[in-house]
């Protein structure tokens, strides 16, 4: 059953943006009648609008990751007032301080580590870079490089979580716009592609006003958050990494 017709492209739509983007040129690359998965969605090279959604729905997300992005600058901003690059000297965890410190059953509960469990001897899985199940060192390599950006992203929903209870104390704090904030930054970071060239429709300018849009933008694409991957693509992780909270076309 077709779904509601599409109305007009937005002021933002920049079509020259999304079709730099890694997951338009794999769209690009597909077979007619070939499908691809994207923001919990599947698209069919060749059919009828599936074209126009997929665009759509790429810069949706590029919209929401340039907005959020901004809020954990503004953070970082605040705890480094002297706008000087901030070099982190500390070196590299020791295999033992990072076994010592993983969350284990939260890295085993991720998509992706359930995914390589499900896998056989000898095949290969994709996280940054090529693992092969039953391959010495190579399920601890993992789950040490999934538990790095949950870490990553656990410091940056503190700073965050920091930030807001600095400039109101009062104020609640709404795990859902932390969340997205956090989650579609990284996926920003992640992108090649110049901020400068995505529009900010929502006029977001503090950070006060981004965490409440990104709690409503959380609330509104609810439904959709079905999944808990990866990558800047477009797949949607829990806690591990990216990703950006997308709404119907």
């Amino acid at each position: 059953m077709p779904g509601p017709r599409m109305g007009p492209r937005p002021n933002d739509f920049d079509e020259f943006v999304i079709r730099q983007s890694p997951t338009f040129i794999k769209w690009e690359q597909l077979e007619i009648g070939e499908r691809l998965r994207y923001a919990c969605r599947e698209f069919v090279k060749g059919q009828e609008d599936d074209e126009e959604r997929l665009m759509r729905r790429i810069m949706i997300a590029r919209r929401n990751n340039i907005r959020d992005h901004t809020v954990l600058k503004q953070a970082r901003a605040k705890r480094n007032p002297s706008k000087k690059r901030h070099r982190i000297t500390a070196h590299p965890l020791s295999d033992e301080q990072v076994a010592s410190e993983m969350d284990g059953p939260a890295v085993e509960a991720t998509r992706s580590y359930r995914v390589w469990m499900e896998l056989k001897d000898g095949e290969e899985f994709v996280y940054n870079q090529k693992y092969v199940k039953g391959r010495e060192g190579h399920d601890w390599l993992l789950r040490k490089n999934i538990w790095r950006r949950m870490r990553y992203r656990r410091e940056n929903k503190r700073m965050l979580e920091n930030m807001k209870q600095e400039e109101d104390p009062t104020v609640h704090l709404d795990p859902a716009a932390i969340e997205a904030a956090v989650a579609a930054a990284e996926s920003f970071g992640k992108s090649n592609v110049s901020a400068a060239l995505v529009h900010n429709p929502l006029g977001v300018t503090t950070a006060q006003e981004a965490l409440h849009a990104a709690a409503q933008l959380a609330a509104a694409g609810a439904r959709g958050l079905a999944e808990d991957e990866e990558d800047a693509d477009g797949k949607i992780s829990t806690e591990e990494e990216d990703t950006s909270t997308f709404f119907e076309i």
